[in-house]
């Protein structure tokens, strides 16, 4: 009786042991059209805003400035560049950092997914909209 209760104890364990593991949550799906607000902005507001806020590191990503601060130039004497090349993800700096191809990485911590990148690259060449 007391190696049936060992042995179920020990089959026990083995199976917790070996079926406790964390799994990522699937990301949604792309969306058909992608929304700056909804699906571009809540990219930033989860990954960027904790270093690119007011008074921080620029680009400012908060909601409801930043899509002036990318798609625009900042005044005088600012010798930044527009950040988002409306119509070419490959060309704009945004792009360019986020996947760490001829910018600093950003974030600094590693790579957005593939389905996050997906969504910015998309949102650019589809003419970057403030929509």
């Amino acid at each position: 009786m007391k190696k049936i209760v060992q042995l179920m104890i020990m089959v026990t364990l083995g199976l917790t042991a070996t079926s406790c593991y964390k799994d990522a949550l699937p990301e949604a799906p792309m969306p058909a059209n992608v929304s700056y607000q909804k699906d571009v902005q809540t990219i930033f507001n989860r990954n960027c805003i904790g270093c690119h806020k007011v008074g921080n590191t620029s680009p400012n990503l908060v909601d409801g400035s930043s899509y002036a601060s990318l798609t625009t130039l900042p005044a005088p004497p600012a010798e930044q560049e527009i950040l988002v090349t409306k119509g070419d993800a490959a060309g704009s700096i945004l792009f360019q950092a986020m996947t760490g191809n001829g910018a600093p990485q950003m974030p600094p911590n590693g790579k957005l997914s593939a389905t996050k990148l997906a969504i910015v690259e998309k949102w650019i060449n589809d003419g970057a909209l403030n929509n």
